[in-house]
């Protein structure tokens, strides 16, 4: 009798899981939140099993190479422009830190943006605009990204028309950006903000929703026996509970997705997709981990404008 049980239960995760190949997040998750186990060892565990744990908000990044943390006191521009509002310091979208974020940080290359010397970076590198989700560990599709937005690039401003969306408002951690965009950034935190402070944060969630809708989704940076969190989703309501002082917070982890890989480990970089394609150097590849898992930004970022300080 077992054998027909776990014939049925594997037909019932087939759609599950042929969703979640094709970035279609829909998924029954495991609420391990309680018991006696490590992220290191769930990972082990209940592998590729969606599951929810509760982490730091300090140790989650915003995903992308900035390495900006979460949590109570971060410097994140979304948090402190919400800070900003909050506190009736600013008459304008203009005047917020995250106008003055997207006015300060321009980096005009992938490199500049994932922090890699020009002089030594690749030269697919140094010829694309900055993308959005592209980092060191990403696969084929960041490089056919990277491949065609240098092409576009370097054709000019008629092959740049036919990119389907914008990349002025599509890389979210660089600048420069419209402010209608900045001030719908700020408007969706703001009204996020007063819905979280009047009912509350959801700590529970159906299993059956869309993932987008249960909880942060992160993905696992795994270093030596350490773990950080990069937020695949839900980067609008990690900066809410920031600014609220919120120091823990319910995420999901192994979750597949077209961002990238939901684990990702450090031990593991030479086999990373673009490292063998010798896009990018090792040495290069774990300087942006290391930095990204230690909260750093790298080398020309700007020093970021803080709530309460012009």
């Amino acid at each position: 009798m077992a054998e027909p049980l776990r014939l049925l239960a594997a037909v019932r995760q087939f759609p599950i899981r042929a969703l979640a190949k094709i970035g279609v997040g829909v998924y029954r998750s495991h609420d391990l939140r309680g018991l006696p186990i490590t992220v290191l060892e769930l990972l082990e565990r209940y592998r590729k099993r969606p599951s929810v744990v509760e982490c730091p908000l300090a140790h989650c990044r915003w995903f992308g190479p900035t390495g900006l943390a979460y949590g109570p006191g971060s410097l994140h521009p979304y948090v402190q422009s919400l800070l900003q509002h909050l506190r009736g310091e600013c008459d304008s979208y203009q005047e917020t830190c995250l106008a003055h974020y997207w006015r300060s940080w321009t980096p005009v290359t992938l490199a500049q943006s994932l922090g890699i010397d020009p002089e030594s970076a690749h030269p697919l590198l140094n010829a694309c605009p900055p993308l959005s989700d592209f980092m060191p560990w990403g696969g084929k599709l960041h490089f056919e990204a990277l491949r065609c937005a240098a092409e576009s690039h370097v054709s000019g401003p008629l092959a740049q028309k036919k990119i389907p969306v914008s990349r002025e408002i599509s890389v979210r951690q660089v600048g420069p950006k419209p402010d209608w965009f900045g001030e719908l950034r700020i408007h969706h935190l703001v009204t996020l903000h007063q819905q979280i402070a009047s009912e509350g944060y959801r700590q529970r969630a159906s299993a059956c929703l869309p993932y987008i809708r249960q909880h942060l989704v992160v993905d696992c940076m795994v270093r030596d026996d350490d773990v950080r969190f990069l937020v695949a989703n839900g980067q609008h309501r990690a900066s809410v509970l920031s600014a609220m002082g919120q120091e823990l917070v319910p995420v999901l982890l192994n979750v597949s997705h077209k961002r990238g890989p939901s684990v990702i480990r450090r031990s593991e970089s030479s086999n990373w997709p673009l490292v063998r394609m010798g896009l990018i150097a090792e040495s290069d590849a774990l300087d942006i981990f290391d930095r990204v898992f230690d909260g750093r930004q790298p080398n020309g970022f700007p020093v970021l404008m803080r709530a309460g300080k012009v």
